[in-house]
């Protein structure tokens, strides 16, 4: 009776199961069409292993041998030596722990087990401060490569805010971890981890040697050969994870239907954030509710929540508050629902893996509050951080069209103007001021984001419009860049434009490199 209990059970289990797997992709299916959904799925699979796996491998490997050449020369000793007087104070832990910390952020969460088993390493921890490596570690898994990452998409200074915010989310975590610990086993306050015996004190450092060409060439293959392993690890996660989620953050293709392209979707987690996204705006300062797929993907796994961040950047839904986020939640989540099952177990505390878990669920929002905030304090203080192309300027190029649709309207970006009659381009109001202060505020609908700047490269369809109405709408234009030069000019040296000199003048000039082809007619003329 109880074998065929079991029996009812597990088909029970597997009956279950395929109505889950039916309702989901049948629900997705009926949306975009069966055909549509398998082909977008495959190919946005096939993209993702082409154009980003094999990317995050090649930061893995150049960042695996970085680590290594800083293992060999002594140069992660000489960190832990300089951070080991914060651990204490911060995260009540032993000097030592600064050892796993770096470790943990050269390469990944378990290499932080690798320390906590040997007896030399755990002798200095009290047992519940041991537990805690775990969250403590976790926080700066693949920190190296999730900061490489974020500068090689053009970003220098966020992923900077986004690492400080991990490290306030890891001195939460770690100490919520602690407090959970120690109500549950009291004894483990005072008890040791491990105890050294007299073989122990008797391990000495090798010495080397070996010539300096081979040290280092051995670390850099060594180190590299790591890196592979770990970029091999990424490719199911990145591949099943990032699909699936990737299928219910974005939509249709640019015409608005489905046609199995690589990255559309059914917009089922923008239509849910979309609700709440308040909280989310306030808390992260996220302006597009599908940002929050990232987060969700580094729950587990943060390589799969770094290839979201390209299509963001395609859908021009991304910023630089963004990336401080990502880069503070992505350390400090950093897959940490995979990984700490397995890493409790190794050190033999699985029964305290759900309190891991909610402590380190705590440490990433924190941690993504806290890289929020600390990136408007920036801005607040130094203005928007520039990008790779816009130096000490505020803005970059990224061009927008300006189409005349009809005789008094013209259509800037994805918005569409009317040039009422009578009206001056100084009015309050009117089209030229609109499209100046546009520019100036850098609105979403010009598909400008944080830290750009306009290059209006062409104008469609002008010869269609009868020449009264293509003068005025073209005096409206020229206006609205005349008033942004002049504004810009206020606000980059601080003096009216007719006070510029000429060396200022051109300066100004390079830092707004827009160019504005009122009349495509006459400039084929001239060609």
């Amino acid at each position: 009776m109880e074998n065929k209990e079991k029996g009812i059970k597990k088909y029970l289990a597997g009956i279950f199961c395929l109505l889950i797997v039916v309702a989901i992709f049948g629900g997705i299916g009926s949306v975009m069409g069966l055909p549509n959904m398998l082909n977008t799925i495959m190919k946005t699979a096939h993209d993702l292993l082409l154009n980003t796996v094999f990317y995050l491998m090649a930061i893995c490997v150049i960042t695996g041998a970085l680590g290594a050449i800083f293992v060999e020369f002594g140069v992660v000793n000489l960190l832990e030596r300089i951070l080991r007087p914060m651990m204490k104070p911060l995260f009540n832990l032993p000097g030592v722990a600064s050892l796993g910390a770096v470790m943990t952020f050269l390469s990944d969460n378990p290499a932080i087990i690798s320390l906590a088993k040997d007896k030399r390493f755990s002798s200095y921890f009290k047992k519940f401060q041991l537990i805690s490596l775990t969250n403590f570690g976790t926080a700066f898994g693949m920190g190296l490569l999730v900061i490489v990452f974020m500068i090689s998409q053009g970003y220098f200074v966020e992923p900077f805010i986004g690492f400080l915010g991990a490290f306030i989310g890891c001195i939460c975590s770690t100490r919520l971890m602690q407090r959970f610990v120690v109500k549950a086993h009291p004894e483990f306050q005072n008890e040791f981890a491990a105890v050294l015996d007299e073989n122990d004190m008797k391990a000495s450092d090798e010495v080397k040697e070996t010539s300096m060409f081979t040290r280092i060439l051995n670390s850099l293959l060594d180190g590299g050969k790591t890196g592979v392993d770990v970029g091999l690890s990424i490719i199911p996660g990145v591949l099943i994870i990032s699909t699936f989620v990737m299928l219910l953050t974005f939509g249709a293709g640019a015409n608005g239907t489905y046609d199995g392209a690589a990255y559309e979707g059914i917009e089922f987690l923008p239509l849910v954030f979309g609700k709440i996204n308040f909280i989310f705006e306030w808390l992260f300062g996220f302006e597009h509710p599908a940002l929050m797929a990232f987060p969700i993907t580094s729950l587990g796994a943060v390589g799969a929540a770094l290839s979201l961040v390209p299509e963001f950047a395609a859908q021009h839904i991304i910023n630089g508050n963004a990336i401080a986020v990502f880069t503070a939640i992505g350390m400090c989540w950093s897959g940490y629902l995979s990984t700490h099952t397995a890493m409790l177990d190794a050190l033999g505390y699985r029964k305290l893996t759900s309190k891991a878990i909610l402590a380190h669920t705590v440490g990433g929002l924190v941690a993504g509050i806290s890289a929020h905030w600390l990136f408007v304090l920036y801005t607040l203080a130094f203005g928007a951080p520039a990008g790779f192309e816009g130096g000490a300027d505020r803005y970059t190029t990224s061009p927008v069209v300006i189409e005349f649709v009809s005789e008094n309207q013209v259509k800037v970006g994805d918005r569409v103007f009317t040039d009422e009659a009578g009206d001056t381009p100084e009015a309050e109001g009117s089209l030229a001021q609109v499209i100046k202060d546009m520019l100036l505020e850098g609105d979403d609908d010009l598909e400008i984001v944080d830290g750009k700047k306009i290059d209006v490269a062409s104008y469609v369809d002008a010869e269609k419009l009868p020449a009264a109405a293509r003068e005025s709408l073209e005096n409206e234009v020229e206006a609205a860049f005349a008033m942004y030069r002049e504004e810009f000019a206020e606000e980059k040296f601080g003096k009216a434009l007719t006070e510029l000199s000429a060396e200022e003048l051109k300066a100004l000039d390079e830092a707004i490199p827009f160019k504005v082809e009122l009349d495509a007619d006459d400039k084929k003329a001239e060609e």
